[in-house]
């Protein structure tokens, strides 16, 4: 028998099988369903439905910025804003510039923590060179992810280094978390 021969006979005999399974009735091969009322969803431009996280429509930008507090020479206290009542803070970015005393030869090291005394997120800020009012420069910029919630108060930077009177500045960035929305479901330690 030739190739072709072959070749079209395989085709048939494939077509025929085909043709007889689109044929063979069995009962559970049909999706059934039941409601008890028609439901039809219009979704019109000027009352669209929602596409994206409901919970994300409801976030607020956060951002803090503050300058140093209760310092003494060696260590300095940064106090932010903390979430209003029914919110969560979401943080997501921490962020510092010092200006040090000239004799300063190791980087500040820091931990920003909660009421509740739970240390959040650390960082440490690399030394820069002298500016022109004669301090020692140093900033840090870093991701973070941290919750706090109205209940643990006000989030506050503990930061040690060689203080002058120099300028400090502190920005922590992320955003506000609607409970009503959410629900903010409690944070596991």
């Amino acid at each position: 028998m030739k190739r072709s021969s072959r070749l079209i006979l395989s085709a048939a005999a494939l077509g025929g099988m085909f043709l007889i399974g689109s044929l063979t009735y069995h009962p559970g091969s049909q999706a059934r369903g039941a409601y008890a009322t028609p439901v039809t969803v219009t979704n019109t431009s000027s009352s669209s439905v929602p596409v994206v996280d409901s919970e994300k429509l409801a976030r607020i930008p956060y951002q803090s910025t503050v300058s140093a507090s209760s310092c003494n020479t060696v260590t300095c206290f940064f106090f932010f804003s903390g979430p209003p009542a029914g919110y969560r803070l979401v943080a997501e970015q921490v962020a510092g510039y010092f200006q040090l005393s000239p004799a300063t030869t190791i980087g500040p090291v820091g931990y920003i923590e909660d009421n509740t005394f739970r240390i959040a997120a650390g960082f440490t800020a690399p030394l820069g060179q002298l500016d022109l009012g004669g301090h020692i420069q140093a900033a840090f910029n870093q991701p973070a992810r941290f919750y706090i919630d109205p209940s643990q108060g006000a989030p506050f930077a503990v930061v040690s280094s060689n203080w002058s009177n120099g300028a400090s500045a502190m920005i922590l960035t992320g955003y506000l978390e609607n409970c009503s929305v959410t629900g903010c479901p409690a944070v596991q330690h």
